[in-house]
């Protein structure tokens, strides 16, 4: 345990601290996880995210961690600190970082160039938020499953899971969520976490939700229908903006309590978003 993650001393807060022991530790014979985490906006998502991911990048150095950002909007990861960010952009993506505090004008941010999936797993680099910009934010679920066969352990965070398995779909991206609703039940398997987050569970597809083992339920949450949390516990969730947000956390059918800490700001002078100027097709369009 870091000192983002400060579980009390009553039942549910022990509970929450084992439960929370599992998801950070490192046990082959157990093997890794799937976590969804949930909350109304405003309630600290994407900050659970980053502490989590600094978590790994100071226990776990010598892994690997590779971050989704959404584009068209701010990016998360300079929360966690320059230091501990590395870019890398696919070479025939497009993508250009724009500064919002400037106009939108162009800003390097000297991202390293990556070919395909091998390439990009060869440059990523250990102990560091890889920060990972794709053709299109569907290719997500093919370097995932890409993933499962690297042998070593690995981390994946998605801020927004709903953009890359979205509920309504059709066509080739129905074909390839349900192919990924299998990598996603395979985690436990293999040396891999998968971390994601999601303002309304309802817009991500349920053959990705029924996989999830360890759901994390902050202020604002929508109760589970297949978890013992109830709304009523979760509407009573601390929000507190100097000490941190609590959580609620299932993992089968095993409940408890933590309190995220970490609270992380923006960053001034880093308004800063990623851009595709390449106009790509919808996959959910093809038949």
């Amino acid at each position: 345990m870091t000192e983002e993650f400060q579980p009390l001393s009553s039942k549910p807060e022990i509970l929450g601290k084992k439960i929370l022991d599992r998801a950070l530790g490192r046990n082959k014979d157990y093997g890794g996880i799937l976590t969804e985490i949930t909350g109304a906006p405003g309630s600290s998502k994407t900050s659970v995210l980053l502490s989590i991911s600094k978590h790994t990048i100071i226990k776990h150095p010598k892994e690997k961690i590779f971050w989704r950002e959404q584009t068209d909007a701010p990016l998360q990861i300079f929360k966690l600190g320059e230091d501990y960010c590395n870019f890398l952009v696919k070479d025939s993506s497009g993508l250009v970082f724009r500064d919002r505090d400037k106009h939108l004008a162009p800003i390097d941010l000297h991202p390293i160039y990556f070919h395909d999936y091998d390439d990009l797993f060869q440059k990523a680099k250990a102990g560091k938020a890889n920060v990972v910009f794709f053709d299109d934010t569907y290719d997500w679920m093919e370097f995932i499953t890409y993933l499962r066969n690297v042998g070593e352990w690995v981390n994946v965070f998605i801020d927004e899971m709903a953009d890359i398995c979205p509920a309504v779909n059709a066509g080739k991206l129905f074909r390839r969520i349900r192919d990924f609703s299998g990598t996603m039940g395979a985690v436990r398997r293999c040396m891999m976490n998968v971390f994601y987050n999601s303002q309304t569970v309802q817009d991500i597809d349920w053959k990705i939700r029924k996989k999830v083992m360890l759901k994390i339920f902050l202020p604002g949450a929508i109760a589970d229908k297949y978890s013992r949390i109830t709304q009523l516990a979760i509407d009573n969730l601390a929000r507190d903006p100097v000490h941190g947000n609590e959580a609620f956390l299932d993992l089968g059918g095993e409940f408890g309590k933590v309190r995220f800490t970490d609270i992380y700001k923006p960053v001034e002078g880093r308004h800063i978003e990623g851009h595709y100027t390449i106009v790509r097709g919808d996959d959910s369009d093809e038949k």
